[in-house]
């Protein structure tokens, strides 16, 4: 049996198809049945419905705003963090003892570059280690796509609002 007078559009919300009478004029309320969210009616080339109260969807966009920037300094430094590769100072050190305590090797300047070299290359190793198994490509990949998401999120809340306060 057809509901004569009665127009179906899809609630913003839950995407659940609401019925709205044809006695309901543009910018009226109506609720969802599904989730009781309230939408105001946008009647142009065809039905529409907007979110009827958007102070919600302002303090959701703000939270996410802030999630957004936090996110955004948590991925620029897990980046620029040294992580392990600090760890190759303590060789060239270490290497450094070695030299002058065991094998009586005096200080001068072609140890203090051994020492150089070692404590770069052992902190690029593992650093790129690091990056490549361990923690480190684990947190950016994680902050990226928790970045992406949230910007996402942010797109859809900030369409929402402009749609609703066109009406």
């Amino acid at each position: 049996m057809a509901d004569v007078g009665v127009q179906k559009a899809q609630c913003v919300h839950c995407r659940v198809p609401v019925a709205v009478p044809d006695s309901y004029a543009h910018g009226d309320h109506v609720k969802c049945g599904a989730c009781r969210t309230k939408h105001k009616v946008v009647r142009g080339d065809r039905l529409r419905l907007v979110i009827a109260d958007v102070g919600p969807l302002r303090e959701a966009l703000a939270q996410n705003q802030q999630l957004t920037s936090r996110l955004e300094a948590e991925l620029a430094q897990a980046r620029a963090s040294l992580g392990v590769g600090a760890n190759g100072l303590g060789i060239a050190v270490a290497y450094a003892v070695y030299q002058v305590g065991w094998n009586g090797v005096p200080i001068d300047r072609d140890l203090l570059w051994a020492c150089v070299a070692i404590a770069i290359v052992s902190g690029l190793l593992l650093e790129g280690a690091n990056w490549a198994f361990l923690a480190k490509r684990h947190a950016i990949t994680r902050l990226s796509k928790e970045l992406a998401d949230a910007r996402t999120d942010g797109a859809r809340l900030r369409t929402q609002v402009r749609e609703a306060s066109r009406v």
